[in-house]
């Protein structure tokens, strides 16, 4: 088993939050912890044997859960002008582009979504990978 500070948070994080629409997916070597990249470009997949089990396939987190990122952001925020807007830009069609627009009008709160959505993603890898039995859950220890 790996150890969590053997493995690049970010680039799994970045991985799960690629919706895959350029063509590219993700790989987790549960040996080395590396994040390998393919589909891109078909000549360079020719080194990953896509049936090794030793890769584990990085799926994309699901919308309604950085949906769900957005919503418990907004429920730390004080009763104020910010919280009403990202609460009205949640519920409205395209939420993710109202919600981003809206938090642009206050950028002193964009350090700290950008802080509570690396947060909230690295709770998501954790699971997963515990899930996955690459790392041993913390908690236990």
């Amino acid at each position: 088993m790996l150890k969590l500070e053997d493995l690049d948070l970010d680039m799994i994080a970045m991985a799960m939050q690629d919706d895959g629409s350029m063509g590219t997916s993700y790989l987790l070597d549960t040996e080395t912890g590396e994040v390998l990249m393919y589909g891109m470009d078909p000549d360079s997949d020719d080194e990953i044997d896509l049936e090794d089990e030793k890769y584990l396939s990085i799926e994309p987190i699901q919308s309604y859960e950085s949906y769900q990122h957005m919503e418990d952001f907004v429920g730390t925020l004080p009763e104020a002008n910010a919280r009403q807007r990202l609460e009205q830009a949640l519920i409205r069609s395209k939420p993710f582009r109202h919600f981003k627009d809206a938090l642009y009008d206050f950028p002193e709160l964009q350090k700290d979504w950008y802080t509570f959505k690396d947060e909230a993603m690295a709770k998501v890898i954790v699971r997963w990978l515990i899930g996955e039995q690459v790392i041993e859950d913390p908690e236990v220890s």
